[in-house]
This record gives structure tokens, sequence and C-alpha cells, in this order.
């Protein structure tokens, strides 16, 4: 549907957020809100919160009027029909910073209704936060702005998002493994403690505050770590994230531990899995490249790993009900570059983690743990 008349009065509605998490309302300059698509051009500057909020992206894909309610209506209709017809458990919301948050406080209590009346109590809406986390704050949960952090005070209106993919922690692993400056571990348990000032985490169908950031160490918007540090760093990192609170998240082929190089914009991201001659000419390895081999293996070394991750924290860590499952007991070492940290669901299930992110030293660490004196510990991971 389009409408094409100016109204010099009209405005976007309520506010859209900035980089760092900050309202910025309409002030009144007219638009075109009898049309189902903006008129703003194309989004260049992604901080700006007009922009990256009403801004055609790529300068070839349209933008919907999604503050408009005519097409929020047919947004809902079609999730609807979407998940009746194809029995759909959740979705991954691409780029939901690029979308006005009156949408999703639309949206999101819409769905997750429809959800309920097909039996599906908690319903999947988690969203791709490529953005600053005191922008995807604000779409977490009920949301939060700066000045709501560490209070019990949120966005007017229902949760949206339970969570989403979280850059936070794979910056970090960047900063530490790939760039090898492994004294900024520190950075991963303050990451933690600042999202639980900042981020709404209460379920709305359960109303317990349950940590669903997802983490990860790959992307297809950047080259593989393994590619760009080694095999044993993905490794270190995969250990991390699977006892980490939150949603491991996998990128595909890392099980396979591939290692070409490149990403979505060299012209290849999970392609990988394919069958091509092509990747006979992208050597990683004396022995040629993984990528050659078969990709579904579910005997290689690097599969039976991650397999083992997943048998290991589903053992320990598989009682998601209980709110100790989010507590993390970070331990004081006597070296920076190495990360000890204890979690579990109830006190006689927990897990230490240990992990030495620098990248060619051994380093002997000691660490207060709360099993008595003579409590024999073993490697769960061998």
């Amino acid at each position: 549907w389009y409408n094409n008349t100016w109204d010099p009065k009209a405005t976007y509605g309520g506010p859209v957020y900035g980089h760092y998490g900050e309202a910025t309302i309409d002030g009144g300059s007219g638009t075109y809100p009898y049309s189902d698509f903006h008129h703003n051009g194309d989004l260049m500057n992604y901080q700006n919160p007009w922009q990256i909020t009403l801004g055609k992206i790529y300068g070839m894909m349209d933008d919907l009027r999604l503050e408009s309610h005519r097409v929020q209506d047919k947004y809902i209709a079609m999730t609807k029909a979407l998940i009746s017809s194809a029995d759909v458990d959740g979705f991954r919301v691409d780029t939901p910073m690029q979308v006005p948050l009156e949408f999703f406080k639309r949206w999101a209590p819409a769905v997750r209704e429809h959800a309920r009346s097909l039996g599906k109590e908690r319903f999947g809406l988690f969203g791709e936060f490529f953005v600053t986390t005191e922008r995807f704050a604000t779409m977490t949960g009920r949301g939060k702005t700066p000045d709501m952090y560490g209070h019990d005070a949120f966005i007017d209106g229902p949760a949206t998002l339970k969570g989403g993919i979280d850059y936070s922690y794979y910056w970090y692993f960047v900063t530490t493994l790939v760039r090898k400056k492994p004294e900024f571990t520190d950075g991963f348990p303050l990451a933690y403690k600042n999202e639980g000032l900042m981020l709404d985490t209460v379920d709305p169908a359960t109303g317990k505050s349950e940590y669903a950031m997802w983490t990860f160490c790959n992307n297809h918007d950047n080259w593989r770590l393994q590619t760009l540090s080694g095999s044993k760093q993905l490794r270190l990192c995969l250990a991390i994230i699977s006892f980490w609170p939150g949603i491991p998240v996998h990128y595909a082929g890392d099980e396979q531990e591939l290692d070409t190089p490149g990403n979505a914009l060299s012209g290849w991201a999970r392609e990988e899995l394919s069958v091509s001659m092509a990747w006979r000419s992208l050597r990683t390895a004396p022995s040629g490249n993984p990528a050659t081999a078969d990709n579904f293996d579910m005997t290689s070394a690097p599969y039976r790993y991650l397999q083992r991750l997943n048998a290991l924290r589903a053992a320990y860590l598989g009682d998601f009900e209980s709110e100790q499952c989010d507590e993390l007991d970070v331990r004081e070492t006597n070296h920076s570059e190495v990360l000890v940290f204890l979690r579990g669901c109830s006190d006689d299930g927990l897990v230490a983690v240990a992990a030495n992110f620098h990248a060619t030293e051994a380093r002997n660490v000691s660490f207060s743990t709360p099993w008595p004196q003579g409590t024999a510990l073993s490697d769960v991971l061998t």
C-alpha cells in the first residue's frame, strides 16, 4: 500500500533510541504517514538514531514504516500465519536496532499470545544485537535506558525480545586471543556484571529472571577465530561459552574446525559446508583445507569435542529453572591472563572452569574453591 501524500504536521510517533540508549523524540518536521514505507533516504550513519531506525539499508532495501499501526497489523497477521503454518517455535530477528521500539512493544506480545494459543508457552524471540550494550538494553525484556540501570525501572509497555546475539564477549575473545592481549580477560566478568545492571532479564511467561543472551565464538560477518589464531584458541572459546551464563551458539562449520579465510563480505559464509573444488585452492594447512573433507563427519575430533561440551553442559547446567544457574562466581588468581569461574544450578553441581588466555606460555595458578581440602577434582574435558 502506498499513498505518498506529505503531511507537514505528522510525526514518527514514539521515541527512537540512540547509540548509547538515549531516547530521541521527533519534534515534528512532517512525514508521509499514509505510506507503508519510509521516504528518508539511505542509511549511512549507523550511530544516528533517526538514520538507523528509519533509513534504507544498503541503499536498496525499502524500509517499512513499522511505527504505523496499519503496517504493524499486517506484520502481526503475517507472523501468526507463519507460526501456524510452519510450526515455528521462535524467531531470531535480524538487525532489530533498525526497528522502532514501539513496533516490538506491540508485535512481541501479540506473537507470544498467538504462540500460547497453539501450546507454545515459551516461544523464543531473540535479536541480532550488533550494537552497543546500551542500545540493546532498550529492547531486551521491557527495556532500560541509562537512567534506569541498577533500578527496578523499565521503559513503558510489555516485554519485547527475551535476549539476543551478544557481541560484548566476542570482542573480548578477539582482543585476548586474536590480538594477543590476554591481560584483558577481566573484561568477561566485567561485561556480565554490567549487563546485570543494564538488562531486564525477567521472562514474561514465568516472571523469573533468566539470562538468555547468546554467546558465540564465530559469525558470518568476521573471519573465523581459528583462522586468525588457531584451533586451541577456538576450543578454549567453545569451553568458556559452554559454561558461561546464557545460551552458547555455534557457527556452522566450527564443529569441523573449518578455517577458510574470509567472511560473508568476501563472498562466502557457510558455503564451506558445500562440496566444491574451490576449497582446494585455499590451502589452510600442509594437508590442504578441512572444507574439502566430509563436513558432516560425526566421528571427527572437533565434532566429538563439541558434542562432549554439550553433554557436560546438559549434565551440570540442565536445570535452568533455578536462578542460581545465572550466578557467576569469578575467582581471584595470581595471573591476569587466566580466567577462573565457578557456575552451577545447585551447590553440589558446581563446575570450575580455568582458562589460560596466553597463546604460547603455560601458567601455574592458585585459586580458592568451595570444596573441602582433599576433594579430588577431575578434568571433565579429557
